[in-house]
């Protein structure tokens, strides 16, 4: 009985992740039902961070913070939807650049608005989901 040598292939292929350079998503928090838009943008070192073509770029955010993915950082920005407004939002009556900001968050606050979102942040890069259209 003769078996065939096992055949091994020394080319390996190593599949890069393709990394999302920027996205946005609402958010609800889960203590205390509070509704958010989340932007995230890869932070590059040869490049300007500002970005006018962004349409998220100008909004006042309520809570601003660096998100490790892996070995890349995202900067994360959190704007606060009140609920008197998420209707109007979602029927599309309402500019996002019009929105007042509410009264600041606690730290602690900010950190379990931190904590809820890395999950979520994390599937959402994994994934490579697209962004929410504007």
């Amino acid at each position: 009985m003769s078996t065939a040598p096992a055949t091994i292939n020394p080319v390996a292929t190593i599949m890069q992740p393709r990394l999302l350079t920027r996205g946005r998503f609402f958010h609800c928090t889960l203590n205390d039902g509070k509704f958010f838009l989340i932007t995230y943008k890869l932070i590059r070192g040869d490049s300007d961070s500002s970005n006018d073509v962004d349409p998220d770029y100008n909004l006042n955010y309520d809570h601003e913070y660096v998100y490790l993915f892996h070995t890349v950082y995202y900067y994360v920005r959190c704007k606060f939807l009140p609920h008197s407004n998420v209707e109007d939002l979602l029927n599309k009556e309402l500019d996002m650049n019009t929105l007042r900001n509410g009264p600041s968050l606690t730290p602690q606050q900010k950190l379990d608005l931190e904590e809820s979102l890395v999950l979520k942040l994390y599937l959402r890069l994994s994934q490579e989901t697209d962004e929410i259209s504007t």
